[in-house]
């Protein structure tokens, strides 16, 4: 997947304003993702073209996910069983995990 400058030096600028989360993290691996607690489900974060997102995105989300939507249609709220982190090989990290994650050397 390519991604142009533009829109690369577009999303660094979201994840700079997201507390816990570093733009760095996608330099070792790390892709946006959700899980359901629930029922063990994870899912990659996913832009509208099919295409895997370098940010948080809600609206490729299961709708059985969703508890919330604004008025254009856009998901905005997740059940709280339903948590964001990021995924690494097969594993799933919470936010809270990844502050405490040390590099492998």
């Amino acid at each position: 997947m390519l991604i142009d400058t533009a829109e690369l030096l577009e999303q660094r600028k979201l994840y700079n304003r997201m507390p816990g989360v570093s733009f760095g993290n996608l330099c070792f691996g790390f892709m946006p993702a959700f899980k359901d607690f629930e029922t063990g489900e994870t899912h990659l974060s996913i832009n509208p073209d099919g295409t895997l997102a370098l940010i948080h995105s809600l609206d490729s989300l299961p709708i059985e996910w969703i508890t919330g939507w604004d008025a254009q249609g856009r998901a905005t709220e997740l059940k709280a069983s339903v948590a964001a982190g990021f995924v690494r090989g097969v594993e799933f990290y919470t936010l809270d995990d990844l502050h405490e994650f040390e590099i492998d050397a």
